[in-house]
């Protein structure tokens, strides 16, 4: 599913937003700074307010101390000063009028050995060797002391009676709490031992407390948010209902702690007007900001829109709008608007420009892309059109159609041999005939290359397509003088007729393609008319070369030898290898039952290679096993495959691979071979022959047989084809032809193997004209691989055919027709 896309945001307030959201950002961390200043500002100030209350406690006790130390100098005199009375009795006497104007709590008398003399009122000393801690006379000892509530013990060294003793005040600590609370106004208590209760504050008993009706609820609300652990740690702030609360913790002893806490709610609320005020400034900066950027940055940014809403105008040509928009005054100092707004007026003028340039320009490439630019013709996609509008008017305006596909003969052998441009002058003189050959209703054009087509109109009773195909032939015929050079052009025509409509101008070409192929096998200055049959053999060839692919890679392919004889020593001298083909249909197929339609395909050159791999492969395998190592292979090649351009390269590497002699291998050319390009047969020939290749003329007499070829082709052997050896016996005509084939290639110094020999007579009459070699079902047909390793084995080393033993354990079972 594809991403909603978003909201369209103007840039003007993309500004305004990205200025405030600096604004507010820049305020926030300004004001982060500020609190964290702020917050470390306020604990020092508890801190600060901690430790003096911490101090003046500790001087209040001292204060305490020193008063305790009158009031045992004043208790000393009281006690020497009594007469016939015990000091026990004088202080249980006492005690009443000395605890209230004292404000004590108890009162111990102990010798110097710790033995207690009198003791009055509550908190007794506990046995744990405090008072061990006086060395002196001068030395009091003072400490607090807490059970079920607190107390400050002080001992003083006193003489009684002549005797120095030990006297303990002892006097409630909530005297200092309150004091303590009268003059700072902060609240105080004692806490025990810590015991798990939900009863008590930090589970801890409440020894002492001021205002306990108010403090106690608190206490606990703030046992409820902080750790006791965090207490001892240094004073922390905490929001209790409505107030803040400062609390701080000290140890007394091993066991209790004295707890301070006091309302800091002012400090609180000087924290929440700061940032009330920070608040207040930040949305004020904002708004000046968002104020100044409008004032600063609309008008630009507006400029800017309409620039974005005149620019699509370019493409639809409104350059007159678009530039009476953008020379409207501005007033100011000129900026990067400005600068853009010109470069687009700029654009506008150019682009203006450029589209009368394009449109001119359009107009000669419209007519150019319909017409050839050497010839004038219209070049292909123009055909196509006039081809769809001749189908259109079938049943109207026509009957019927007639397209003519024409190829020129041997143009490509014109262009190499003289030059591309004698060549594109001769193609100019080929249109100029055409056009002069049909009628003005015909459109004559170029598809490309050599070939041409016509278009041919109103085919109507009287019209004779004959008639206007002959004029093309006696027109193209008269000699074109180009230069030094005086040519004559033939064509290859392929005609289609058409009355449906509905054909496709493609298919139409098809077929005419497919007829002047036909017309081109036939010969040179040939035409033919399209037939369903055609299109028959086109499918055939398809699926031909689809079987034949087929075939190589699963081992259909198989090589059949025939043996070639000297005749006058009746030695075999070489094998001709023949393919056959195992199809898993149609049976065993000889080659001349599908090698001339692969011509021409890239599946014949494959086959090609791989029977030469294969007969190179299977002549070292005979080598092996005879022990004769000069009898050689000969290898039958396509027209196309001798060629191409890799076939020299390819047989170099044949050789050197299999570490074969280049002079065990014959490579059997037709005439047809060598007549296609003469110049290109003769490179390839000279290439082979100066790598060792023997070279054979394959089916002499029955093509182009020409002496001037013959005269300038380094061949070795002339092999005479089977069609004139047949009939021999009866025919005078083919024995002089024979004798003078013979005679014509001794004259040349070349051998001569005379094809098809069948019969004894046949063999006299080659050995009474001096033939050299002959192969035929007289000696014997092709043979697969295993019917000559056995006819090898009779033959023996010296390949001499007197030495078979057995022709029917050679032949049997026989294999294959004649080759």
């Amino acid at each position: 599913m594809a991403p909603l896309p978003l909201p369209f945001v103007s840039l003007r307030w993309k500004f305004v937003m990205a200025l405030m959201v600096m604004m507010v950002v820049l305020s926030v961390f300004l004001g982060h700074l500020a609190l964290q200043r702020f917050d470390r500002q306020m604990n020092v100030m508890l801190v600060q307010r901690a430790d003096f209350l911490k101090q003046d406690y500790e001087e209040t006790l001292s204060i305490i101390e020193r008063r305790l130390g009158v009031v045992a100098q004043e208790l000393v005199q009281l006690l020497n000063g009594a007469k016939g009375q015990s000091v026990d009795g004088t202080l249980r006497t006492e005690w009443r009028e000395l605890k209230p104007l004292w404000g004590l709590a108890g009162l111990s008398l102990y010798d110097m050995d710790l033995n207690l003399v009198a003791r009055v009122g509550s908190h007794p000393l506990p046995i744990d060797g405090w008072l061990g801690g006086i060395e002196s006379s001068d030395q009091h000892l003072g400490r607090q002391r807490c059970r079920q509530s607190c107390v400050l013990d002080v001992a003083f060294p006193v003489v009684l009676n002549g005797q120095l003793h030990l006297l303990v005040l002892v006097t409630p600590l909530d005297e200092v709490l309150t004091i303590i609370n009268e003059h700072h106004g902060s609240e105080m208590a004692i806490l025990g031992q810590a015991r798990p209760s939900n009863l008590n504050p930090w589970g801890r008993s409440i020894l002492s407390l001021t205002n306990r009706d108010d403090n106690y609820p608190r206490l606990l609300a703030a046992s409820g948010q902080l750790e006791f652990e965090q207490l001892l740690q240094g004073p922390k702030a905490v929001a209790l209902s409505d107030q803040y609360w400062s609390f701080v913790v000290w140890p007394l002893d091993p066991f209790h702690s004295l707890l301070l806490f006091s309302d800091v709610s002012e400090l609180e609320q000087g924290q929440q007007a700061y940032l009330r005020d920070l608040a207040g400034l930040v949305f004020i900066c904002i708004v000046v900001a968002g104020l100044v950027g409008g004032v600063l940055f609309w008008r630009p940014l507006s400029r800017i829109q309409q620039l974005q809403k005149l620019l699509p105008l370019l493409p639809s040509r409104e350059f007159t709008q678009v530039k009476a928009q953008l020379k409207r005054s501005h007033i100011g100092f000129p900026d990067e608007v400005d600068q853009l707004e010109q470069a687009a007026e700029d654009a506008a003028n150019q682009l203006e420009q450029l589209h009368e340039e394009v449109d001119r320009y359009t107009h000669e490439l419209e007519r150019l892309a319909m017409m050839d630019t050497l010839t004038g013709l219209p070049n292909r996609t123009m055909m196509h059109h006039e081809l769809s509008k001749s189908l259109s008017s079938l049943g109207r305006t026509d009957d019927k159609i007639a397209l003519l596909f024409l190829d020129l003969d041997e143009f490509k052998r014109i262009n190499d041999t003289l030059g591309h441009d004698v060549g594109d002058e001769l193609l100019k003189t080929v249109a100029n005939r055409l056009k002069k050959s049909v009628r003005s209703m015909d459109t004559v054009c170029r598809l490309g290359g050599d070939e041409f087509t016509i278009i041919i109109r109103g085919l109507g009773e009287g019209t004779n397509i004959h008639r206007i195909i002959h004029q093309i032939f006696v027109s193209l015929q008269q000699p074109v003088q180009l230069g030094r050079h005086t040519l004559i052009v033939t064509t290859s025509i392929g005609v289609v007729f058409c009355d449906n409509p509905m054909l496709r101008p493609e298919e139409l070409l098809k077929r005419a393609d497919l007829a002047m192929y036909q017309a081109k096998q036939a010969g040179r200055s040939n035409y033919r008319v399209f037939d369903e049959q055609m299109l028959e053999l086109a499918s055939r060839k398809l699926m031909l070369e689809a079987d034949l692919r087929v075939a190589l890679e699963e081992g259909q392919i198989a090589i059949s030898l025939q043996p070639i004889l000297s005749i006058k020593d009746q030695r075999v001298v070489g094998f001709e290898s023949l393919v056959r083909w195992y199809h898993p249909s149609r049976g065993l197929l000889m080659p001349s039952e599908f090698i001339n339609d692969l011509e021409g395909s890239s599946e014949i050159l494959a086959l090609s290679d791989w029977v030469i791999q294969k007969s190179m492969q299977l002549m070292l395998k005979l080598s092996k096993l005879s022990g004769n190592q000069q009898f050689y292979i000969a290898v039958n090649l396509s027209p196309h495959q001798y060629l191409h351009a890799s076939l020299g390269h390819r047989i170099e590497q044949l050789l050197n691979e299999l570490q074969v002699p280049a002079n065990r291998l014959l490579l059997e050319l037709t005439e047809e071979s060598l007549i296609k390009n003469l110049d290109q047969a003769l490179s390839t020939m000279e290439r082979l022959k100066g790598m060792g290749v023997k070279i054979a003329i394959d089916d002499f007499g029955t093509g182009y047989s020409s002496l001037s070829y013959l005269k300038q082709l380094p061949f070795d052997i002339l092999k005479i084809d089977r069609s004139f050896v047949r009939d021999l016996d009866s025919s005078d005509v083919d024995r002089n032809i024979v004798s003078s084939v013979i005679d014509l290639a001794h004259n040349l110094r070349r051998t001569v193997i005379a094809e098809g020999v069948e019969s004894h007579d046949q063999l006299q009459y080659l050995i009474k004209s001096g033939c050299d070699h002959a192969q035929g079902y007289l000696f014997s047909p092709a043979l697969d691989e295993q019917q000559v390793v056995e006819l090898i084995r009779q033959i023996g080393p010296q390949m001499e055919w007197a030495n078979i033993e057995s022709l029917q354990a050679v032949f049997h079972p026989l294999s294959g027709n004649r080759g």
